[in-house]
């Protein structure tokens, strides 16, 4: 399916299909609630009171909190319910997340923080119910990896590491796409919790975007830096604090 219609009147539903359409290789067509669907759409999206007014089973009904569903509906058809979904999880201080069912892409996605990838997984899982689901992580952000491993294993998710070389591609990383590549990858299960003991090089990196994101004002010392690479604190927090200290000193 290259294309699908969103015919609705609801703006905020409109926003997220068509950022989840393309997330998922879809092109979205917007389409004026007052006007007909073309014959040659293969089907549309519509809040569940828009598409039952039509009786057009092209019509797929939705609401901004069960997009995951509906775009899967829409890819695999007949296949729904889900037996195995299988996310990919491309580790990065703004991981990259993909999810897939029967060899095909469900959605893909980047996101703003580490905390939110585990958050994301258990919200897709709850809204397509999948028979058995696995989280495969790639192994090249050592400390993230192992982060996101364990609260996967704390949340009773089956993880898999997966080797990331050949996952990245181009100048430009683009996480999402790397989840994809690291999704179809079988990996090595892991089976109990990892130590994270952050390297040097991930502390100096820390405290290099501590740089950017105060604009050259502050680099935290690396206590906090280890604080923020465990999980044990967010960035803007770490900032805040030594920010207090020396105003304190």
């Amino acid at each position: 399916m290259e294309c699908a219609g969103i015919r609705t009147r609801d703006y905020q539903l409109a926003y997220r299909l068509i950022d989840a359409l393309r997330s998922s290789g879809i092109r979205p067509i917007q389409l004026a609630p007052e006007d007909p669907v073309p014959a040659s759409m293969p089907i549309w999206f519509g809040t569940p009171s828009e598409v039952e007014s039509q009786h057009d089973s092209r019509g797929i009904a939705c609401t901004v909190d069960n997009l995951e569903t509906a775009i899967s509906y829409a890819i695999l058809g007949p296949t729904m319910p889900v037996k195995h979904l299988v996310f990919g999880v491309d580790p990065g201080p703004r991981p990259g997340l993909a999810w897939m069912a029967c060899g095909k892409l469900l959605g893909a996605i980047q996101l703003e923080s580490v905390d939110e990838a585990p958050d994301h997984i258990g919200l897709i899982v709850d809204n397509i119910s999948p028979k058995t689901y696995v989280v495969r992580v790639g192994d090249g952000s050592r400390t993230i990896a192992r982060r996101l491993a364990n609260v996967c294993l704390a949340r009773g998710h089956i993880v898999e590491f997966v080797d990331e070389r050949r996952t990245s591609r181009g100048s430009r990383h683009n996480h999402s796409a790397s989840a994809a590549r690291i999704a179809r990858k079988i990996g090595t299960r892991v089976i109990q919790r990892l130590v994270v003991d952050p390297s040097d090089g991930e502390l100096r990196e820390i405290q290099r975007r501590s740089r950017t994101i105060s604009e050259g004002r502050l680099t935290i010392p690396r206590s906090l830096a280890k604080a923020v690479a465990v999980g044990r604190m967010s960035m803007h927090d770490a900032i805040k604090a030594h920010s207090n200290r020396a105003a304190a000193n």
